[in-house]
């Protein structure tokens, strides 16, 4: 596996309160998903709630990522962090008034959904591109484990009490809570210094072209055949994904859990992915990266199935944590992968381009399924779906090479990396 990164040896005492509070800056995300759309699901009524909420989010998260991406590879990646951070506080605390004075709509909540996209998309797209030039790579695995379990042992609390906050309290204080997290995780990005997020040398950076970006970063994905495959699979995964991801609070409102639940449904899923994580970041941290992705995958798709063939509380509890503990190989041992082989030039605009390509028709995928699942049985929607995602599963088997060193992409500036002028000396 051949890598073209810019590491910089940070010290610890800055390392770790950064990737601390990192993980803490993310929490509040399922007490707010809780609220968001089991509200819009009691207002409606309809499955197709969820879908059009869903769909604000995923679609403008989609354009987000496609366009964050030639941003944050020419911009400082640290700034970036503190700045976006700070805006979604903002954000969070606007919504918070609103409900607090108890003129809280739906469209607020598509217009928060709106704002968690357009500004949390480059947050993740950003930390995700600046973490391998700052953490070894024989420390990646385990470093994006503990942040993965960190994090999801925020969330884990989160999801258990999301029920019961929103019945007793109502949607005010898991505004304010996200919003004092966001401060929190742009406070820590200013643990790192500021060279670090510079992902050029400061005599090397070339222009922001956005256009020229993209047109470089797209020539450089038809360039790389496993980089293609790569794409390709996170774009059909996607669509069957996003759809199992939603399905939540359809199937506590089918088999009569109501919101508390939804929310139990939602720890699960966050307890399996804070077990995975953790034995990613243990003793799984030598394990091969992708048969742990590819398992992953497997793994939900049988569980799904199963729900699908027997709708039951009990089988509901198992799937959700079996869904969440396949999902961390993919967000663990396939997130690793791809930040290890992807130059560190490049990385932000493959990021993003991949998020784009993920997140453009889910909307699309959601509206389909909900639709189904209003005309027909939830089970047997599930059934199928999770029959696709198995299928899909199985393409990542045939496509992608099973053994790490056999991962190889080039040196970007081949295809054009950087301004015009670079481009032209590259190519002669």
């Amino acid at each position: 596996m051949t890598t073209t990164n810019t590491y910089q040896q940070v010290p610890n005492r800055r390392l770790v309160p950064f990737l601390i509070g990192t993980a803490l800056g993310n929490a509040g995300d399922i007490f707010t998903q809780v609220v968001v759309f089991w509200t819009g699901l009691s207002i409606t009524g309809s499955a197709l709630s969820i879908a059009g909420l869903g769909g604000i989010w995923t679609l403008c998260a989609a354009v987000a990522g496609l366009v964050s991406g030639s941003i944050i590879d020419r911009f400082n990646r640290r700034n970036l962090l503190v700045v976006l951070h700070g805006l979604l506080a903002v954000l969070c605390f606007v919504v918070f008034a609103f409900a607090r004075a108890g003129s809280l709509k739906i469209w607020h909540l598509m217009l928060f959904l709106l704002g968690e996209a357009v500004l949390g998309t480059p947050v993740s797209v950003a930390f995700s591109s600046l973490l391998p030039d700052v953490v070894p790579a024989k420390h990646l695995v385990r470093v994006n484990g503990l942040l993965s379990s960190w994090g999801m042992s925020d969330n884990l609390i989160e999801a258990a009490f999301s029920g019961v906050v929103l019945a007793i309290w109502g949607p005010a204080p898991v505004f304010l809570f996200n919003g004092v997290m966001y401060v929190v995780g742009a406070a820590a990005a200013l643990f790192l210094p500021h060279s670090t997020g510079t992902p050029h040398a400061e005599h090397e950076r070339p222009s922001w072209r956005p256009i020229y970006d993209l047109r470089c970063s797209l020539r450089y994905i038809r360039k790389e055949r496993l980089l293609r495959r790569v794409v390709a699979l996170d774009f059909t995964r996607s669509l069957v994904y996003a759809p199992l991801f939603f399905i939540a609070p359809v199937v506590a409102a089918a088999i009569g859990m109501g919101s508390e639940g939804y929310g139990f449904f939602q720890g699960l899923s966050v307890g399996g992915v804070l077990v995975g994580s953790l034995i990613a970041s243990s003793f799984g941290t030598k394990w091969p990266k992708v048969p742990m992705w590819i398992g992953g995958i497997v793994l939900f798709s049988l569980s799904f199935m199963a729900l699908g063939l027997y709708l039951q509380p009990i089988v509901a509890l198992a799937v959700f944590f079996l869904f969440g503990f396949g999902a961390a190989g993919q967000q663990v041992y396939g997130g690793t992968l791809i930040q290890q082989v992807l130059p560190s030039a490049i990385r932000g605009r493959v990021h993003g381009i991949r998020s784009f390509l993920g997140g453009v028709l889910q909307p699309v995928s959601l509206a389909v399924v909900m639709s189904l699942v209003d005309r027909h049985a939830v089970g047997s929607v599930l059934f199928w779906l999770s029959t696709l995602m198995l299928v899909i599963g199985l393409f990542h088997l045939l496509l992608l090479p099973l053994h790490e060193r056999d991962w190889h992409l080039s040196d970007p500036t081949e295809v054009g990396n950087g301004s015009p002028r670079e481009s032209e000396a590259a190519g002669s």
